[in-house]
């Protein structure tokens, strides 16, 4: 789903469905903190979200729609939470009203069973090189009569579960490393593409390093989520100038559980 803040900046978004019993739960919209706005205090102060979203009409035809999502609550809470690590940039929305009250909405969404965890990792032998599909509106491009998300591959570049170490730049130009909950992959990441789910590539057919066959597709298993687009410097007459490394920062899929589970406290 393409999401626009107030401010006229958007990025990528992707539902989640958490049960809460056996016959009821709560949908959310997982995406990046930087989506609603990378400062604090202005995520706080953000009042809607503009969604841009498909519905199926009564001829069976699809077209697109947008809704506001007002952030803020009767009883003065808000609609969001974000995940309680400053270098972890992942936030939810609770889209349950809205599902409600466009029925029609043309939807898709993960639950927790689809989650990439530990034992799925070796279950299915995930690891460097597999192919992986990144699914979202890079440059905020969409279809002129629908919203349908763009679709494009690419690979696991470093291990899910390892911590990534990197350094970063503040606002105020100091640097500071960081230990990211994330891993890389290579391709398929450029601006707009925040907030996009990352999921393993259904293959008919793979092997495993122990020489197994896994002859059925595997479910489209989530992996992570799309925070940050990798650049890397290009030397000019000019000078240096930034280019894309070719390389995306995904935050792994047990963080967007922890981000949704903040709506659920015990």
């Amino acid at each position: 789903m393409l999401v626009k803040n107030e401010w006229g900046e958007g990025g990528t978004g992707f539902l989640v469905f958490r049960a809460i019993d056996d016959k009821s739960g709560r949908i959310f919209l997982a995406t990046n903190k930087h989506v609603l706005h990378k400062k604090a205090e202005m995520r706080q102060s953000a009042t809607r979200l503009i969604l841009y979203f498909n519905v199926k009409d009564r001829d069976g035809s699809i077209t697109g729609q947008t809704a506001e999502l007002p952030l803020n609550l009767d009883d003065g809470s808000k609609r969001w939470r974000e995940h309680p690590e400053k270098d972890v940039d992942v936030l939810a929305f609770d889209v349950t009203p809205l599902l409600v009250k466009y029925p029609q909405i043309e939807k898709r969404w993960a639950d927790y069973a689809l989650f990439a965890d530990p034992a799925k990792l070796e279950e299915l032998d995930i690891t460097i090189g597999e192919e992986v599909l990144v699914i979202g509106y890079p440059l905020g491009l969409r279809h002129a009569k629908t919203n349908f998300p763009l679709v494009r591959g690419g690979i696991i570049a470093t291990r899910i579960g390892e911590n990534l170490e990197d350094e970063y730049k503040e606002e105020d130009g100091t640097i500071r490393k960081r230990l990211l909950r994330g891993f890389l992959i290579d391709g398929a990441v450029i601006p707009g593409s925040s907030g996009s789910p990352v999921v393993l590539k259904p293959i008919p057919a793979r092997f495993t390093r122990q020489g197994i066959m896994l002859g059925s597709p595997p479910p489209p298993i989530l992996l992570g989520i799309v925070a940050e687009t990798r650049y890397a410097p290009v030397r000019t007459p000019g000078g240096y100038i930034p280019s894309f490394a070719g390389l995306g920062l995904a935050f792994d899929a047990k963080t967007v559980g922890e981000t949704i589970e903040l709506f659920f406290p015990v």
